[in-house]
């Protein structure tokens, strides 16, 4: 029985060999190939045509959810799992419109991510029990900032940098970077121009 070749894209290493190696003791799957980048997604898939991708959101060089296009294209055949820790609606139902084949937490267990393989490759859709859940409830306005994020976007939108809200703050500029992405990743915004026209929109700040 031939088993089903995957890939594995998160910048974080250590995850992601740990995800290797529990998708391969199950005998079911075989991980070929782990990247750290979307750029070295791009490469590796070109060359090994994976059957399914799992895909992490936030990576060092772009949104997953943005290349999932690209990386259709560059390999037809192979069937995309968005693999996250990100759930808010607004991100889940981004990732439907673009045609993801699959969505996964990294909080479902190893079993629920061998489900969602066999089915994806058997041509099926899988979402997680979880990741329907919470599409379910999204309505236009929905958003769920922490306290620390509205500041910063408060501050986004009165034109700040990430340099000037990192000193005003007290924050250190990685910090601010990080909380920056994951906002847009909650408001499902892929750009810093769609970011401030969003919070004015639903009254954020």
């Amino acid at each position: 029985m031939t088993k089903t070749k995957v890939i594995i894209a998160d910048d974080h290493r250590m995850v992601a060999e740990a995800l290797q190696q529990l998708i391969n003791n199950t005998g079911k799957a075989n991980v070929c190939a782990i990247a750290g980048t979307i750029e070295q997604t791009a490469e590796i898939i070109k060359q090994t045509h994976p059957d399914i991708f799992l895909l992490d959101i936030a990576m060092p060089d772009g949104d997953g959810i943005d290349a999932v296009e690209q990386l259709k294209k560059l390999s037809p055949n192979t069937r995309i799992i968005m693999l996250t820790m990100y759930a808010e609606p607004s991100v889940i139902q981004r990732a439907i419109n673009s045609n993801v084949d699959g969505y996964l937490l990294k909080s479902n267990n190893i079993e629920e991510m061998c489900t969602a393989i066999e089915e994806v490759a058997k041509g099926n859709k899988y979402f997680s029990e979880s990741v329907e859940e919470i599409a379910a409830t999204q309505t236009e306005n929905y958003t769920t900032l922490t306290p620390r994020e509205r500041d910063i976007l408060r501050l986004i939108v009165n034109g700040k940098t990430n340099k000037e809200i990192a000193e005003e703050l007290f924050l250190g500029f990685e910090t601010v970077h990080s909380y920056t992405k994951y906002i847009r990743q909650k408001l499902g915004c892929t750009n810093m121009a769609t970011l401030v026209r969003t919070a004015i929109e639903q009254h954020l700040v």
